[in-house]
């Protein structure tokens, strides 16, 4: 080997050198490094494993969101089915109540058409008998004794009234 140029003391020197340099790169550097790899090798694992985690309850959510929205628009449709029905309600309700209020006021107009008229017809009574006591009065006095006017006056107011209390 000394032919080659290589010393074979020198080439043992080196060698364990180099199983020195190995064996404490091994343990001070090389095991420290290949455990700071595997941490960061699990820690990106359950770094990817939670980010799958997580789109899986995104996707989740997401459904339940489109779900609450779905039965959220049904109840919303619902309420204003409800709303609109009731209104249509209230509009009767209102409708026949003025209806009803028409018709008690119309009522209420043709007993007091009904209680005038009735009224009228007392009062033109009256004005006719008063007025058949008058004319009785001027035809008798031209005509009859002042006794029998007397006499014959007290029958026709008489008839009268008895005319005027029947009507």
């Amino acid at each position: 080997m000394e032919q080659l140029g290589i010393e074979p003391s020198l080439l043992l020197a080196q060698i364990i050198n180099f199983a020195i340099i190995v064996f404490v790169l091994g343990k001070l550097l090389y095991k420290p490094i290949l455990d700071i790899l595997e941490k960061r090798r699990r820690e990106i694992t359950q770094g990817l494993e939670l980010t799958e985690k997580m789109r899986h309850e995104e996707e989740k959510m997401a459904l339940k969101r489109e779900k609450l929205l779905e039965v959220a628009r049904r109840e919303s449709h619902v309420i204003l089915e409800e709303a609109r029905r009731q209104a249509k309600d209230e509009e009767k309700d209102i409708l026949a109540s003025a209806h009803q209020e028409a018709e008690q006021v119309i009522t209420k107009g043709k007993a007091e058409v009904e209680r005038l008229h009735e009224q009228m017809r007392k009062d033109i009574r009256k004005e006719v008998v008063e007025l058949a006591g008058i004319m009785a009065k001027m035809i008798l006095s031209k005509s009859i004794t002042s006794g029998d006017q007397h006499k014959i006056i007290q029958k026709h107011i008489r008839e009268l009234k008895t005319i005027e209390s029947q009507g």
